[in-house]
């Protein structure tokens, strides 16, 4: 039975370049006999304990739900903020955690328009919340299945089973004596241990982010920057392979470089397009322009590219009319745009409660411009590329 724990995004590390073999003590002064104090140290060297401030960690203290939303939050790096605001969270850094996390359907708040961020969270809560955080981070899927159950796996509840089995399955926050104990607060030298072994991958597996981080190294030698390669190009996940799409042909050594300086040179496909990124972003601005000029801006909700099917998916509250599907097809061209309806209330699909299994946003498909199909993302890629896109429009402004 192989060990495998997960490099969920291999945190601000990866990104920003920060060393994993030298890395500095946490200065706070209750650590010395702490177990795991190597978890407590590696996470506060990235930038990952923004909620415990001050000289002492307290590792015994139990968690609360703003705790957790801001190590999620710090640990993620590149999370989408998002402007939602609770009724009893305070503007902050704080607030940007929480309002970020309950977004992604991470750790959500509650129908009241709460977040309860002094409620403390129980073993079981946050399983659920890092098996969340790992399907945001598309690696949640579980391939070892003969797992010994937990001595007490009767007393957890219904709706975090899967997600305490499928972390047991990856061997992260698996107690060493069986008992997972989930009605019990989740300690903060706890919890620092299960994102310590979230992060930390075997040699085996690389992760999303980690081939994303090569390949834009790589992009940025040999195009000069991202924003040069969006204006020929494009650069999105299709299940567990990163291709980088080109309308013309790749520069000379490109395809050296991913077989030289990427962990996992099979995983990465250089493919011809049809649009680049710079092209997606015009294509949208003309596609949500059409709808709102005919249907108004009240039917239109959000729209975002579809690199693997090549296609822009507009998101509206109820079905265009004919008018604005035809000024669509007339603007942007047939079989480019995909729409989708979202009942109002599936914005809100995303608050639960904090016992309650997560909600999926309610959407159907309105198949009258093109059929449905999957939408590729990926958070480190997006940022990635609406700061290059950005860049690139203001170069042709000037």
């Amino acid at each position: 039975m192989k060990h495998k724990t997960w490099a969920a995004l291999m945190a601000a590390a990866t990104i920003l370049g920060a060393s994993f073999t030298t890395l500095a003590a946490a200065p706070y002064t209750d650590l010395n006999t702490l177990p795991n104090r190597d978890a407590v140290d590696y996470l506060y060297d990235i930038h990952c304990l923004s909620f415990a401030a001050g000289d002492q960690f307290l590792p015994n203290q139990i968690m609360t739900r703003s705790d957790v939303a801001q190590l999620i939050y710090d640990t993620a790096a590149s999370m989408p903020a998002s402007s939602y605001s609770f009724t009893d969270v305070k503007p902050g850094k704080a607030a940007d955690a929480m309002a970020a996390v309950s977004a992604q359907g991470i750790l959500s708040g509650y129908a009241d328009g709460s977040f309860k961020p002094d409620t403390i969270v129980s073993r079981e809560e946050f399983a659920g919340v890092i098996y969340r955080y790992l399907q945001y981070c598309h690696m949640a899927d579980v391939t070892e299945t003969n797992v010994q159950p937990y001595a007490d796996a009767d007393l957890i509840s219904a709706a975090y089973k899967p997600a305490v089995e499928a972390l047991h399955a990856k061997h992260i926050m698996v107690p060493a004596d069986n008992r997972f104990r989930p009605a019990e607060g989740i300690t903060r030298a706890d919890a620092a241990a299960v994102v310590y072994q979230m992060l930390h991958s075997d040699k085996k597996y690389v992760s999303h982010v980690q081939i994303e981080s090569q390949v834009i190294k790589i992009i940025n030698a040999e195009y000069g920057s991202t924003a040069a390669f969006f204006q020929q190009g494009t650069l999105y996940w299709d299940g567990d392979m990163l291709v980088l799409g080109l309308k013309g042909n790749p520069s000379k050594y490109l395809q050296k470089r991913i077989t030289e300086e990427t962990a996992r040179p099979d995983a990465v496909s250089i493919r011809r397009v049809h649009f680049s990124r710079l092209d997606y972003t015009q294509l949208m601005t003309r596609a949500v322009n059409a709808i709102v000029d005919t249907d108004g801006v009240q039917n239109y909700i959000g729209a975002v590219p579809d690199y693997v099917h090549e296609q822009i998916v507009v998101t509206v509250r109820r079905p265009l009319s004919e008018a604005a599907r035809t000024e669509v097809i007339k603007r942007v061209g047939d079989g480019i745009v995909r729409v989708e309806t979202a009942e109002t209330s599936g914005q809100l699909g995303r608050r639960q409660k904090a016992d309650a299994a997560p909600e999926e946003a309610v959407r159907t498909a309105n198949h009258g411009i093109t059929a449905a199909g999957k939408v590729s993302y990926s958070p480190l890629l997006d940022q990635t590329a609406s700061d290059a896109i950005t860049s690139v429009q203001q170069d042709v402004i000037r």
